[in-house]
């Protein structure tokens, strides 16, 4: 289990004793004026201290009207800056950079029908055999969300996250504004290359995962969904956000968490829809200033979901922080387990805790640096010793192959038009490895080879980086003995492989940070279902709407679990609410109803998605539903009768199965003829059913690979 603890005192306003046992920065403290107080007023005030601001907070200061920053003197103790600064009137608070801490158990296993939380058969998970229908009705959910929804983004502020597993690469945030890799401030925020996010402990733009704790909180919440492997994401449509706050996957400063608020509230502000930020750690310390954050990101409109805590106690006596913020935008959230219990780890608190969410035995990604690699580059045959340069992009198993063409020393200039679609072969010198890579990338590369222009062996010349995660083409260096006797062979065939054993890269976790992701996705999933609604609609609509839980009565506010189809469907009739309001504008239809009195009722309509107060746009026979990936649909008569006749195209290497169903119901879908294997031409199929008898009937082709 993870979660990030802290055993630190208040200290607010004036001098306190810190104990042994405490934890924080050295040296520094987190000083927050007055309201009112000027940013002028309180630079003069910290410079007639002979002391110096290191770090400001502007956008939080911009929200809460106080100025708010880390402060240092030369010679001066935390403790020695405490009292000082205590003892001024135009300041509200004085305390330390408080350090938090993250620990986990862990397991592996990529199946679906491993992710109890999403899908609770009862089946055994890890060695725990849990109870039927325990789950957040992941699958009902979807099944009722909107089909369409703009970017929604979510921050996860923790030790990092890898960017390049393949289960999270597509649903990293981007950076509209950012280029990768060149050292520029492109978009003018005070970040360099922050195109992913950013590392704020560290001050770079590098967001490896310096542990693995980040990387699966990252993966509940928005793993990518049906590519075929791994997991998938609560909200598998959101993107992430990764601010990481640690350089050692254990240890972050209240500072670096503040700054990445800072960074947050920025982005908001600028445009970014992020609705949540996932806090999946605490400390028993109440910070002034990190409260004063939280507040600052409330009235930026973002929820923040914090765990409770792992050390089975009662918030409402022992709080715990951020969990315990008594901010409006504040959820705190508890782990169930697979029984539907309580956690025996799980803090709770009948006032201070508010829901519970899966948190035991939970399955999502971790860090592809925990995994084996394989790398091999054959030429002319042959293997040819290579490295990968750093933060390269991958390739699966069977890697990419095509002609190996010289392209110099990577100038834009020296990439002939052949190189599209096969390897660039690069001399080291002169430009960076970055460069020479986005070049060969711009270029239409699906590879690049950069061969030395040392004599130095592979394991002499290490240190080969693109400088950062980012878009990159799969890359290998070679050694210049090897470049220059590949240059006389040109052209010649080549084969890239830089396949992880992705495997490894998945694993079990537990505590309220497991649970935590949870929620933060449940907060998207409303956000993209509900648009137009606030954070604090978002906020009612999930704590309203839970699943009761005996065992959680008394121990929590709601006293239930997260239940992301009542998030949806808040009435339970089987129709999601944003239908029906944007039909209706309200709740008070059912599924059985037909407004528009044309024989259909609302859940035929909405399957169809057809409008159900207009009686002439109707699900009648044979045209295209939801689903359907039917170009046309006409009419045939043979002996037999009359049939409907569907023509769509396929593609080769898909299987197509049409189904029918005459009454939309879950479940009802019955399979129509054999399979077809996909050709790439338009095929035709018929119903052998006479439409005499058959008067009302719906089709849908579904393809598979």
């Amino acid at each position: 289990m993870k979660i990030l603890a802290c055993l630190l005192p208040v200290l607010l306003g004036t001098a306190s004793v810190v104990s042994a046992a405490d934890a924080y920065v050295e040296g520094e403290v987190l000083v927050t004026f007055k309201p009112g107080v000027a940013e002028q007023d309180a630079t003069t005030t910290v410079n007639g201290k002979s002391a110096r601001f290191t770090k400001r907070f502007q956008r939080i200061g911009k929200h809460s009207n106080r100025v708010s920053g880390v402060i240092q003197q030369d010679g001066k103790t935390t403790a020695e800056l405490i009292q000082e600064f205590s003892a001024d009137p135009q300041v509200e608070s004085v305390e330390p950079d408080y350090i938090r801490h993250v620990t986990a158990l862990g397991d592996d296993d990529p199946q679906f029908s491993q992710l109890w939380g999403l899908e609770n058969t009862g089946q055994t998970v890890n060695g725990t055999t849990g109870t039927a229908g325990v789950d957040i009705e992941f699958q009902s959910a979807w099944a009722l969300a909107k089909p369409d929804s703009d970017e929604v983004v979510v921050a996860v502020i923790d030790t990092g996250v890898d960017i390049t597993h393949p289960d999270l690469a597509d649903n990293i945030w981007t950076n509209p504004g950012e280029i990768a890799g060149n050292g520029i401030d492109d978009d003018g925020n005070g970040y360099i290359d922050d195109v992913h996010g950013y590392d704020f402990a560290s001050k770079t733009a590098t967001i490896t995962d310096s542990g693995e704790h980040g990387t699966h909180v990252a993966g509940t919440i928005g793993a990518t969904g049906n590519n075929e492997i791994g997991v998938i994401g609560v909200d598998y449509k959101t993107k992430i956000l990764p601010l990481k706050v640690s350089t050692d996957g254990d240890t972050m400063q209240t500072s670096a968490v503040m700054s990445a608020i800072n960074y947050v509230i920025a982005l908001k502000e600028s445009g970014v829809n992020i609705v949540a930020v996932n806090a999946s750690y605490g400390g028993s310390s109440f910070s002034n200033s990190e409260y004063t954050s939280i507040k600052a990101l409330r009235d930026a409109g973002i929820v923040i979901c914090a765990a409770a805590g792992n050390d089975g106690t009662n918030n409402d006596s022992s709080p715990l922080y951020p969990a315990s913020y008594d901010s409006s935008n504040v959820i705190a959230v508890a782990a169930l387990s697979q029984t539907n219990g309580l956690a025996s780890f799980s803090n709770y608190g009948a006032t201070s805790v508010d829901i519970a969410a899966p948190g035991v035995n939970i399955k999502s990604t971790m860090p592809l640096s925990l995994t084996s690699v394989s790398i091999s580059f054959t030429a002319n045959d042959e293997e040819i010793d290579a490295s990968q340069l750093e933060y390269s992009e991958t390739t699966d198993s069977a890697g990419v192959s095509g002609t190996l063409v010289d392209c110099g020393i990577g100038n834009t200039s020296e990439f002939p038009t052949s190189v599209a679609g096969n390897i660039a072969l690069i001399q080291r010198g002169t430009l960076t490895f970055a460069t020479k890579v986005s070049n060969a990338k711009a270029a239409g590369a699906i590879a690049a080879i950069i061969y030395d222009n040392t004599d130095e062996s592979l394991s002499e010349s290490a240190g080969w980086t693109l400088g950062a995660e980012g878009d990159w083409l799969p890359a290998l260096q070679i050694t210049k003995a090897s470049g220059e006797a590949l240059l006389a062979t040109l052209p010649t065939t080549a084969t890239v492989v830089i396949s992880s054993n992705t495997d490894d890269a998945y694993q079990f976790l537990s505590g309220t940070s497991m649970a935590t992701p949870f929620l933060t996705a449940a907060v998207a999933f409303s956000a993209r279902n509900f648009p137009e609604e606030s954070m604090s609609e978002h906020i009612a609509r999930i704590l309203n709407n839970t699943t009761p839980v005996t065992a959680l009565s008394g121990k929590i506010v709601t006293g239930g679990r997260l239940d992301l189809l009542k998030i949806v469907d808040t009435d339970s009739d089987g129709l999601p609410d944003w239908w029906e309001t944007e039909h209706f504008g309200d709740l008070a239809q059912t599924s059985s109803d037909d407004p528009d009195n044309d024989g259909y009722t609302n859940l035929e309509e909405f399957t169809a998605d057809t409008d159900p107060t207009d009686a002439t746009d109707s699900p009648t026979s044979g045209t295209t539903q939801s689903l359907l990936a039917i170009d046309s649909v006409s009419t045939t008569t043979d002996s037999t009768g009359s049939h409907f006749t569907m023509t769509f195209n396929t593609e080769v290497g898909y299987t197509y199965e049409v189904e029918w169903s005459e009454t939309l119901e879950t479940g009802s879908w019955q399979t129509l003829g054999d399979p077809i294997t996909g050709t790439g031409s338009a095929v035709q199929v018929s119903d052998p059913d006479d439409m005499a008898d058959v008067p009302k009937r719906f089709y849908r082709v579904v393809q598979s690979e």
